[in-house]
């Protein structure tokens, strides 16, 4: 009987640290998704602003004055 419970202990011990195993996996996985998302979320926001500046300085410094007074809540 001893040996049945020292079996069973055993496989206890083993369940416990593949559960934690995998639920650090899990963690990990959640952690390089949520990098990958913000660092994509920066490079579009980069190549947006990489854009407008380009637009802005083709423009003249009338124009790029027009462009602000233009976004002024009337």
């Amino acid at each position: 009987m001893t040996w049945l419970s020292l079996a069973l202990t055993l496989l206890k011990i083993v369940s416990s640290i593949m559960t934690w195993a995998r639920e650090q996996s899990l963690i990990d996985e959640g952690y390089d998704k949520a990098i990958a998302e913000t660092t994509q979320e920066i490079l579009r926001k980069t190549a947006v602003g990489k854009q407008l500046m380009e637009q802005v300085d083709a423009m003249s410094d009338s124009q790029v004055d027009d462009a602000l007074r233009n976004l002024e809540p009337k």
